[in-house]
């Protein structure tokens, strides 16, 4: 699909692709967009707003939601079309990411069900996980007071909010039953006194949690929060592996990712069962490490890498760079988990959880222009890209394995409204936000025509990729008498793609990583029909190479859509 609008002039910079149309200079919308970004349909929820959105590549607005409530952390889609957003509510506390309710409403926006997770004693807040059984994982801060902290062990004691994760089976149209839950209050290590529970050096505990490791209030490890906040690990993401039957936690103010294991009882969970499995990003917090040590600096978005992806198994984080020796920089990392056969994560003693690299980062080299100093995020792309949130800035993008950026986006939507083109959004930070492709089961016999892009009709132009259903030809005049002509066909295809010659020669069938997949020699006229189940969706290269005639490759490019 293409669509044309009138440019009267363009110009192109290192970061991207920025638009002039008359006298106007581009503000919003998508900067950039190639073929080899992922062509799929964004969910956006801008922080301080009670509306939803789902994009396409060019910032067309799909479908829209409204609540009375602006948002309060994280959003999903679910198989059914329907939309799963945190909501902000006031209450008892009073730090950065506060929820409070989630609500799950119908494709056409219709009200289906709700929870308030929020009282004197707990409430949610950032982030919640939708499980495959139909429960949610919902985070959430726990209320302990300057008495209950000092029985713990914490030196100069205040109030304090440690972290909850509860599953919750809904019941409709409200409300739900609690059938599992973990707290990290039953799951501490002090060195203060004997007389004390938990008694031991966190060195010889790694996992258990430090209860005198970061500091709460205001600024603390660089997270938001009034002075009387009590936020102590400020928890801002909560994943869940099914594989594994895992689940992993980032922890802002450790500088740490955790994994806990869902595959106990809620009693087993209280004990040693529910311990840490493994802790990665800040040795120090539990006294196997200095502040050298560290990996992870106020980082948002922990995530498993999924299968048919390059870095698929690898642990992923928006690493935010808040404190990081050098410069105030923001990086994208992955790594490979010491996993072991039976779930476990290797350990030695006396050092801290592997690895000792990342396996994957983005920029290679950290610099200035790329930092988010809170909120923001990364989600895997099934083409083998990053989509990144760089949510303090509004402002979304992709790159390659290589770094390269293949589509780029600005929020238009914030606390003071949309604003049009040509203005400068203020307030438009965005928390997180996904990308879900075209064969996403709950887009299943929905309306996807494109409406105006959402900061309303603009003078500059963006191409959807891939076009319909087609066939892509290319033609050479080899000679007066002699013809090269090549077809890929259907493009985009999703069981089988047909490649045809005139000419006798070789293809052969590259991915987006430059790894060969497929070589076929072919007659003249004869078809080579490439199977797709088992190819991940994406965009893929073939190479002609004609035996007759000395001529350079030519090259095809086609896309499979599961």
């Amino acid at each position: 699909m293409k669509h044309l609008l009138t440019v009267t002039l363009s110009a192109a910079l290192s970061t991207g692709f920025i638009l002039f149309a008359q006298a106007q200079t581009q503000t919003v919308g998508t900067f950039l967009n190639t073929e080899l970004a992922y062509d799929g349909y964004t969910l956006l929820d801008p922080m301080g707003t009670e509306s939803t959105y789902l994009i396409n590549n060019c910032g067309e607005v799909i479908q829209s939601w409204q609540s009375q409530y602006n948002s309060g952390g994280a959003c999903y889609l679910l198989n059914d079309g329907s939309l799963v957003r945190g909501c902000r509510v006031n209450g008892n506390f009073a730090g950065g990411g506060v929820g409070g309710v989630l609500e799950r409403r119908s494709w056409e926006g219709d009200l289906l069900w709700t929870l308030t997770w929020a009282n004197d004693e707990l409430h949610h807040h950032h982030d919640f996980a939708w499980m495959p059984n139909g429960h949610v994982l919902v985070l959430a801060w726990e209320w302990k007071d300057a008495n209950e902290a000092a029985a713990a062990g914490r030196l100069n004691p205040q109030t304090i909010w440690p972290e909850s994760i509860t599953e919750i089976a809904p019941t409709f149209p409200s409300g739900g039953n609690v059938v599992w839950e973990w707290h990290a209050w039953d799951h501490l290590v002090q060195n203060v006194s004997p007389d004390l529970p938990n008694y031991g050096e966190p060195a010889d505990f790694p996992h258990r949690i430090d209860i005198n490791h970061a500091e709460v209030g205001s600024g603390a490890g660089g997270g938001p929060g009034g002075a009387s906040s009590g936020d102590w690990m400020h928890a801002n993401a909560v994943n869940y592996n099914p594989e594994l039957d895992q689940i992993a936690i980032s922890s802002r103010r450790f500088n740490e990712i955790w994994i806990i294991d869902h595959g106990t009882s809620t009693e087993e969970a209280a004990g040693p069962g529910g311990d840490l499995l493994y802790r990665y990003g800040n040795p120090e917090a539990y006294g196997r490490g200095a502040e050298i040590d560290r990996t992870l600096f106020g980082q948002h978005d922990v995530q498993w890498v999924p299968q048919g992806h390059p870095q698929a198994g690898d642990l992923l984080v928006f690493n935010n760079g808040n404190e990081r020796p050098g410069c105030p920089c923001s990086t994208i990392d992955c790594w490979t988990p010491p996993l072991l056969e039976d779930g476990t994560y290797a350990l030695d003693n006396n050092v801290p959880f592997g690895p000792i690299a990342s396996s994957w980062s983005y920029p290679e080299s950290p610099f200035a222009d790329f930092f988010s100093t809170n909120i923001s995020g990364v989600q895997p792309q099934p083409n083998g890209n990053f989509l990144i949130c760089e949510g303090a800035e509004g402002k979304l993008f992709e790159v390659t394995q290589s770094g390269q950026t293949v589509w780029e986006y600005v929020n238009p939507s914030g606390q003071f409204g949309v604003v049009q083109q040509g203005d400068f959004p203020l307030g438009n930070a965005v928390f997180r936000a996904y990308r879900y492709g075209p064969e996403f089961q709950g887009f299943e016999g929905r309306d996807m025509t494109p409406g105006a892009p959402l900061e309303g009709n603009t003078a500059f132009s963006c191409d959807l990729y891939p076009e319909g259903d087609s066939t892509t030809t290319s033609a050479l005049l080899l000679s007066q008498e002699q013809t090269l002509t090549l077809s890929v066909y259907p493009n985009p295809a999703s069981e089988q793609v047909t490649l045809l010659s005139n000419r006798s020669g070789i293809w052969s069938i590259q991915n987006a990583l430059g790894q060969r997949i497929a070589t076929q020699q072919v007659s003249p006229n004869q078809t080579h029909e490439l199977p797709c189940h088992g190819l991940p969706s994406g965009i893929y290269v073939a190479t002609w190479m004609d035996k007759e005639v000395d001529v350079a490759p030519k090259t095809l490019k086609f896309f499979i859509r599961h």
